[in-house]
């Protein structure tokens, strides 16, 4: 069985890299060529009280790397930005090179997962925060996230038990 080609929209999309996706999770793990995640795809952090601690921050990446741009050096930068647009401390930098599997076309583009878990991140105040992808100085993509306050209620051990009415 042979499979149909047919021709790409344009030239750029097959000499263009592109973000297939770029997500926040609890969790990511990139192994064997596969992504875990755990928690993935959420956009709202609720914090009873700022300044907050999100225990965990996953960050999962794929790339679809053109044929031509394997057997190359790229750079990544990974950055969170506040609501006040200002850079937090919350960076990851790399290199990376991709070849061609021995199961590759010629011609084919790589698939290229890229998965990190940062602990204890800190979340100042309520307000949107934007995590952004950066591929050789070049802006990818972005995610943005929302913080926000919610009630704290406070309670004290289990309420006494109250009599039946019908007793």
């Amino acid at each position: 069985m042979t499979e149909a080609t047919s021709a790409p929209d344009t030239p750029e999309a097959i000499t263009r890299t592109s973000v297939l996706a770029f997500f926040a999770a609890d969790h990511v793990a990139v192994s064997d060529n596969k992504m875990y995640v755990n928690g993935g795809f959420f956009n709202l952090l609720r914090f009873p009280v700022f300044p907050a601690t999100l225990p965990t921050l996953g960050i999962g990446v794929v790339l679809q790397i053109p044929f031509q741009d394997t057997m190359h050096n790229h750079v990544f930068r990974i950055g969170m930005r506040g609501p006040e647009h200002q850079e937090l401390p919350v960076r990851i930098e790399g290199q990376f090179r991709t070849t061609p599997s021995h199961e590759a076309e010629f011609g084919e583009p790589n698939i290229v997962p890229f998965g990190v878990t940062i602990p204890n991140v800190q979340i100042a105040a309520p307000g949107a925060y934007q995590l952004e992808y950066l591929l050789d100085n070049q802006l990818m993509a972005t995610y943005r996230m929302r913080a926000f306050q919610v009630p704290m209620v406070m309670t004290i051990g289990t309420p006494p038990a109250q009599p039946d009415p019908d007793e």
